[in-house]
């Protein structure tokens, strides 16, 4: 069985909870992980040659036509943490992402997390309309993940680099 490298198929991103992230009990608010989460999906276009805003530039657009948010364990505010995405799937119209938010605070897996994005046109006056993906999707290719193999990857199988002591 061949072990995967996953800094070379995977968007990451770290970030520290901040005061405004969190609820009246100092606990994530849901509201944070989808900016997580898109901000992970900016690092792996940007990573692997198609930065978001390029395709934004150039009127590629891309909608989340379905987002599902797993909570495995709670995360606070001030805890460090690894956001890590996936390429599971890449059709003509939609792909699907796989997240995963690693509290490295507390060295618990705290979320499980997929999108289904879409390629979508814009019509003048109009709702816009299911498109195709127009980048190039053979450099994609490579980088599909089992999704079980991702969630499956024990924390620390990609060693992001924890952050330095404060007082150090």
């Amino acid at each position: 069985m061949s072990t995967i490298d996953w800094n070379k198929v995977t968007g990451h991103v770290e970030h520290r909870v901040t005061f405004s992230e969190t609820d009246g009990l100092g606990f994530v608010h849901h509201r944070s992980v989808v900016v997580w989460f898109e901000q992970a999906r900016e690092d792996f276009f940007r990573r692997y040659g198609v930065p978001a805003v390029t395709l934004f530039r150039e009127g590629k657009y891309l909608a989340v036509r379905q987002l599902n948010v797993r909570y495995e364990s709670f995360m606070a505010y001030d805890d460090a943490l690894s956001i890590r995405v996936a390429l599971t799937k890449l059709g003509r119209v939609a792909f699907d992402f796989h997240y995963r938010v690693d509290n490295l605070t507390t060295g618990k897996l705290a979320i499980r997390g997929h999108t289904n994005l879409v390629a979508v046109e814009p019509k003048p006056n109009e709702p816009p309309v299911l498109g195709r993906i127009r980048f190039p999707r053979a450099p994609f290719e490579p980088l599909k993940v089992d999704p079980d193999a991702f969630y499956g990857a024990p924390q620390g199988a990609w060693k992001p680099p924890r952050w330095e002591s404060e007082e150090g």
